[in-house]
């Protein structure tokens, strides 16, 4: 039988998918948005996911709807907003109130409740590297304290069962084979055990200033992410449309197909671009970015130039994308394809993020490319549930 986990603030299911990939078995998640909850509900086949605000759902009620108490792994990104340096600025910008004083800096309570009532073998918190540092360390460091208290009793008298493993690692999607540089912070703990969690070593070279990292495999590029899927042109409307005609795949591209039906693909949708920005794009190299374009172009498409001077990029084939974002279910502008005058598909973002083609996003245009921007990408999921399968194997075999 599969160990069996819950996803708690799940999405779509990027980190869920990554972890059946790997071997589990999803049992449940809860996302607060209905039609994401019907994403991850239509690609996890054996998940009971429901929508709802995972404050007003306690750990008791979850279990009956998943018929079980018995859980292996939990896994979740509690919202991250308030630890992002976008979302710092926005939220400060739209409610006069320092961040701190955000409520969801306080959902990773809410994961932490159901860690507690389930007590599974070990669990994972995924947020942005700045949960680590942001206010100077105090909603980390509690969070820490919180789980190492687990266990003893109301007045903290006995020993906690979960110790954090340490040190916290952010770890980069690039060097797991996704075609994109993207940092995560992901803090395991696990029962108190003989057996050792090992962070996942990467396996592909992009950056690392080391000679054995030279020796791992080309990390995956743009070209290799989107280079087979069909042409489509600006404000493209037909959904499934069958792959363009291409006998040389990348073992990435065969990858993202080896699920799929072989002949077609979904959600492969492009935004219009309004017609100023149309003008501007052909203007643009691989690689260049808004503050790179002659002024007398710029004027066509004019931002703020002091803070909006990557307000539009264009993509290089021959080198990973830089992060997605959830941003791209606003305009794209960060995500100009690289050869085409359109910012990117749905699809084609979907295959940056390292989603197979035979997962399908479920709502409207923008809440699809939304659901891609803030996935967890499902190789680097699978990198995590690798390494927590050789735990929970090692546990088993030390009794």
């Amino acid at each position: 039988m599969p160990y069996k986990f819950i996803d708690l603030f799940c999405g779509a299911g990027g980190f869920s998918y990554g972890l059946e990939m790997a071997g589990f078995e999803c049992i449940g998640g809860i996302e607060l948005k209905e039609v994401i909850a019907q994403t991850h509900q239509l690609n996890h086949k054996h998940s009971k996911t429901i929508f709802g605000d995972i404050r007003e759902i306690p750990p008791e009620k979850f279990a009956e709807i998943i018929n079980t108490n018995h859980v292996d792994v939990i896994i979740g990104g509690p919202p991250c907003p308030t630890f992002s340096t976008i979302g710092d600025a926005k939220i400060r910008s739209v409610t006069g109130k320092p961040t701190s004083e955000d409520p969801r800096n306080q959902l990773f309570l809410e994961y932490l409740k159901y860690v507690d009532y389930f007590r599974p073998e070990i669990f994972v918190i995924e947020n942005v590297p700045n949960f680590i540092t942001k206010y100077k360390g105090k909603i980390f460091n509690t969070a820490v304290q919180i789980i190492e208290s687990i266990g003893k009793d109301d007045e903290g008298n006995g020993e906690g069962i979960y110790e954090v493993e340490k040190p916290v690692q952010v770890v980069n999607a690039v060097y797991y084979g996704v075609p994109q540089t993207r940092r995560r912070m992901m803090l395991v703990a696990h029962k108190k055990t003989k057996a050792k969690f090992d962070y996942p070593k990467p396996t592909h070279y992009y950056d690392q200033d080391d000679d054995e990292s030279k020796k791992l495999l080309p990390c995956t590029t743009v070209a290799d992410a989107i280079g087979d899927l069909p042409d489509i042109t600006d404000n493209w409307r037909i959904s499934e449309m069958p792959y363009s005609e291409n006998c040389r795949l990348t073992d990435y591209q065969k990858l993202m197909r080896k699920n799929g039906n072989g002949k077609t693909v979904k959600n492969n949708i492009c935004r219009m671009s309004n017609d100023r920005a149309k003008r501007v794009f052909p203007h643009m190299k691989q690689g260049s970015k808004y503050m790179d374009l002659p002024p007398e172009i710029r004027k066509i498409l004019p931002f703020r130039e002091d803070i909006f001077q990557d307000r539009l990029k264009r993509l290089v084939l021959k080198e990973p994308s830089w992060t997605v974002i959830a941003h791209i279910g606003m305009d794209g502008y960060m995500y100009i394809h690289p050869t085409e005058n359109r910012t990117l598909s749905v699809r084609e973002a979907a295959r940056i993020q390292s989603f197979p083609d035979e997962f399908e996003f479920i709502g409207n245009q923008q809440e699809t490319y939304v659901q891609v921007g803030n996935a967890v990408p499902p190789l680097l999921g699978k990198a995590i549930g690798n390494s927590i399968m050789d735990y929970l194997r090692e546990v088993e075999r030390n009794g």
